[in-house]
């Protein structure tokens, strides 16, 4: 407002250093011409380099710019540099500010060496419109990020922890003594039952802390990418609906690469351990 007054005082014949001095604005305040922002001018895409980058920035929007270049990379079979990938995604508008979460120091972990030595059972809840809310059992090797076992249905019982345990561990064919399966402190897994029928796999039960999440960090991280990438997009109008789309993403997640894995998917990591111990044998 002051400079605005000033360049009126100026236009009415006042001398400049005086209004200048008066207002306590500097000289250059009231010279300057001030000009419109204009929109930045982004550059249009040049080469099928740039132009992957955009169309896979654009379809896979939770991703940060590493994951979009492993997934360039893989589409092209070309290396492409990280850094380019990044003035491109931001000259296009299409990074996602996240803010930074505070995690606390734990004071121990879990080394784990091998698949099936260590798998992650959680549940979520996906509301279907036919039934309400749905619930959904999964599993998780913490080797190989794989989804060993799902299961999707009307109540949360230890019945249905029970069962999707029990598919799980016929179809990857788990020896006694062979895994440890982690849980958190809910009903369904600390029921008498449950314990019981790990005890008669041969399964060690091992248990997260109270109002601790990170003690199941793996399964966490993979409902919330569930949520973000396929849940939270779509409505589930039956319970068979809500099935196809959940097993379409576990299908689709499975031959997605993996930041923790080296930019693998889940696949890739399972059959590299299968060659091994087929050289092994």
């Amino acid at each position: 407002m002051r400079v605005a007054r000033s360049r009126e005082l100026v236009a009415e014949g006042y001398p400049l250093s005086a209004v200048a001095r008066a207002a306590r604005i500097s000289r250059q305040a009231i010279y300057r011409t001030p000009r419109p922002r204009s929109a930045p001018q982004r550059r249009p895409v040049s080469d099928p380099v740039e132009a992957a980058i955009v169309e896979i920035a654009q379809a896979n929007q939770t991703d940060g710019y590493r994951m979009v270049t492993a997934f360039v990379r893989r589409k092209l079979g070309v290396a492409v540099n990280r850094k380019r990938v990044l003035r491109v995604m931001r000259e296009r508008k299409l990074i996602q500010r996240r803010r930074p979460l505070e995690r606390r120091k734990r004071p121990g972990f879990f080394r784990v060496e091998r698949p099936r030595q260590l798998w992650q059972l959680d549940m979520t809840s996906v509301w279907v419109a036919e039934h309400g809310w749905c619930y959904l059992n999964a599993i998780i090797d913490c080797c190989t990020r794989e989804i060993v076992g799902w299961q999707l249905e009307l109540r949360c019982r230890t019945d249905e922890a029970i069962a999707v345990v029990e598919r799980a561990a016929a179809v990857h064919g788990i020896e006694p003594g062979e895994l440890v399966l982690g849980s958190d402190n809910g009903s369904a897994f600390t029921a008498r039952r449950f314990k019981a029928k790990l005890a008669e796999l041969g399964v060690r039960h091992r248990r997260g802390g109270y109002r601790d999440p990170e003690s199941q960090a793996f399964i966490e991280s993979w409902f919330g990418k569930l949520k973000e990438r396929e849940v939270w997009l779509n409505e589930y109008e039956t319970l068979d609906d809500a099935r196809q789309g959940i097993g379409g993403y576990v299908d689709r997640y499975h031959h997605r690469p993996h930041s923790r894995l080296n930019y693998k998917t889940p696949y890739e990591v399972k059959e590299t351990w299968e060659d091994l111990q087929n050289i092994a044998a």
